[in-house]
């Protein structure tokens, strides 16, 4: 809600402007912000540099974006690539690019094109994502849906509904491959210590543990260990070395 006491900031082109409380702030251009931000609305267009934390109820982003601090908003949208040193929160967050975070995500809901780097954990509610996924610490969601588009590396995974898979070649996946992923685009395989959770049904995948209610293991898997408590379908092409019911 907008604040009648708040002014406006605005960048054009190749300028720097002092953080601090507005209502809607924009940079067009190579802008760069000192000090922390903190707005109603925040749009950037171009390649901006904020030198402090970012907090707004909405943010709009094309181009590319560093934040030296933390970011805090309702709802993020991101044509591009957004590099955050420290922790990321969010209700709704929808990426096509890509994200990197030296830290953690928490966000309501994550849909990602393109790529995600996460030194901590993520976690949310529903994690949707198409491309290239990196996440050092535990990924952790109610329903998490994951198309990836050449080698991914998660540490943990653990959910309610968790469906792992390999992109298509689609024009969609083209496109990821194109403008953000590197030649392994054809070995597309998913690296993941443990998946823990009730509904389980993996391609591509390749992990010490699979924990679920329900699993489904298909076509394209390296399994060390499975343990389940309903039932398990295996596809003959995958390797699956123990299977455990629990």
């Amino acid at each position: 809600m907008k604040n009648d006491k708040r002014p406006n900031m605005k960048i054009i082109g190749d300028n720097t402007a002092s953080g601090g409380h507005y209502n809607d702030a924009k940079i067009i251009g190579n802008g760069i912000i000192k000090g922390d931000m903190n707005c109603v609305t925040f749009k950037s267009i171009g390649d901006s540099t904020l030198e402090g934390n970012l907090k707004a109820g909405t943010v709009k982003i094309t181009g590319s974006i560093h934040v030296e601090g933390k970011t805090t908003a309702d709802d993020i949208r991101v044509m591009g690539d957004l590099s955050i040193d420290g922790d990321f929160q969010a209700g709704h967050c929808h990426l096509r690019g890509g994200i990197t975070t030296k830290s953690g995500i928490k966000a309501d809901d994550l849909s990602l094109m393109g790529y995600v780097t996460v030194k901590k954990n993520c976690e949310a509610e529903t994690f949707k994502a198409d491309g290239q996924i990196k996440i050092d610490g535990l990924l952790n969601a109610d329903d998490i849906d994951i198309k990836t588009y050449g080698t991914s590396r998660i540490s943990e995974i653990g959910g309610d509904r968790i469906v792992v898979r390999k992109g298509s070649g689609s024009n969609l996946g083209k496109m990821i491959r194109f403008l953000f992923l590197p030649s392994d685009w054809g070995n597309a395989m998913v690296t993941v210590n443990t998946i823990e959770g009730d509904d389980i049904r993996l391609w591509s995948t390749k992990a010490k543990v699979v924990r679920g209610k329900n699993v489904i293991i298909e076509n394209g898997c390296d399994i060390d260990l499975v343990e389940y408590k309903g039932s398990l379908r295996v596809h003959r092409s995958s390797k699956v070395k123990e299977e455990k019911k629990i």
